[in-house]
């Protein structure tokens, strides 16, 4: 399955940037080229997020045009936002490639 690759490779690049800290959003910019169906998408991210800093997360596909595909941002739990604030500066991790 597609999806479930590509939601692997979302995966890893979320928990880089986490660093552990608890997820509970994931948004996602993938080009049209990818064919991705979003409901899709989010099946295979729930099934591969289980047990991982983002079990339960939501993810939201944001689709642009050609072959772009970029972690565009997560979201943490309030307690894990406070403490990115506070280390940080920034309750949300912002837009990085990978």
């Amino acid at each position: 399955m597609h999806e479930v690759g590509l939601c692997e490779e979302i995966l890893r690049a979320v928990e880089r940037r986490a660093r552990g800290r608890r997820v509970t959003g994931v948004t996602v910019r993938i080009g049209s080229l990818h064919a991705v169906v979003e409901p899709a998408l989010a099946q295979s991210f729930e099934l591969v997020a289980q047990g991982s800093v983002a079990d339960g997360a939501g993810i939201e596909l944001v689709t642009v045009p050609g072959d772009e595909f970029t972690l565009q941002s997560i979201t943490l739990t309030q307690q894990a936002a406070d403490q990115a604030a506070a280390d940080q500066g920034a309750a949300d991790v912002p837009r990085h490639p990978g």
